[in-house]
């Protein structure tokens, strides 16, 4: 087999044994610095491999040095992307802006609540209302005890009064 075959055939391995192993392990935005930690790893079990090789079949050690470091770029990007689904599947965010003030409403998806929060300073924020979400069909509700507004079409309905209709921008993670 050509080198180029045999590189890319651990490749592919690589990338489904690295892509279960982030999908396991579901990598959270608190644990981005293990990406420091789980990439070195990775270099460093090529490199044995390769060195073990090299002592039994010394034509297949030179694979393992350049798969190295394409497994290493493989680990960076499928963790970043675990940490990305990782959001993904637990929260969704829109904001909008009132004069100076900043609002964003979080959706809990696991929990089905939401928070709403404000922020009149880059950097800080503070959450003043906590409450039940729910969808029915193409209208979001989002309701506390006493408050109750609507989401539809990316409008907030009756924020401040019951016939304002503030323009929501979806938050991408």
């Amino acid at each position: 087999m050509k080198l180029f075959i045999k590189i890319l055939l651990l490749t592919i391995i690589d990338f489904i044994v690295i892509w279960f192993w982030v999908k396991e392990n579901d990598p959270n935005p608190s644990i981005s610095i293990a990406i420091i930690i789980v990439v070195p790893v990775v270099i460093i079990i090529n490199l044995a491999i390769a060195l073990v090789l090299y002592f039994i079949k010394r034509k297949y050690s030179k694979i393992f040095v350049i798969n190295s470091l394409i497994s290493a770029i493989i680990m960076y990007f499928l963790f970043l992307n675990g940490i990305d689904r990782h959001q993904y599947l637990r929260y969704e965010s829109w904001r909008f802006n009132i004069k100076d003030t900043v609002f964003e409403i979080t959706h809990f998806k696991l929990e089905n609540t939401f928070s709403i929060s404000e922020s009149t300073n880059p950097g800080s924020s503070t959450s003043f209302l906590d409450g039940k979400f729910s969808r029915k069909d193409v209208e979001i509700y989002l309701t506390t005890d006493t408050t109750k507004y609507k989401m539809k079409n990316n409008y907030l309905y009756g924020f401040r009064n019951s016939k304002d209709s503030i323009k929501l921008t979806k938050i991408e993670r």
